[in-house]
């Protein structure tokens, strides 16, 4: 079954909705490197390859990819917990270049 997220609560974790979009954004491309560091791509490459090796190769215990929430989804809902915090990056008297995401661990 498909939850719903209510998005109609952001509105409560900022004044700007774009900019609550954006964080959220940014928050989800970090879960999606993340994930991709701890559970890295198999390249073409290591299945072509024929090795003769003694010990079988080391199996990874990865999740069930169909049930592990979707990046996106996820930085949604540490947005409505309010775990994200947020901060423009300032260099001496210049306007604001980007955003800098504090996650509390």
């Amino acid at each position: 079954m498909t939850k719903t997220i209510p998005f109609d609560k952001l509105k409560d974790k900022g004044n700007d909705l774009f900019e609550l979009v954006i964080v959220t954004a940014r928050r989800a491309r970090q879960i999606n490197a993340l994930r991709l560091a701890k559970y890295p791509m198999p390249s073409v490459n290591d299945y072509q390859e024929e090795t003769f090796e003694e010990t079988p190769p080391e199996e990874i215990d990865e999740p069930d990819w169909d049930n592990v929430e979707r990046p996106t989804t996820q930085a949604i809902q540490e947005m409505l917990a309010g775990k994200i915090n947020y901060r423009y990056a300032r260099k001496e008297e210049e306007k604001p270049e980007g955003l800098n995401l504090d996650i509390p661990e």
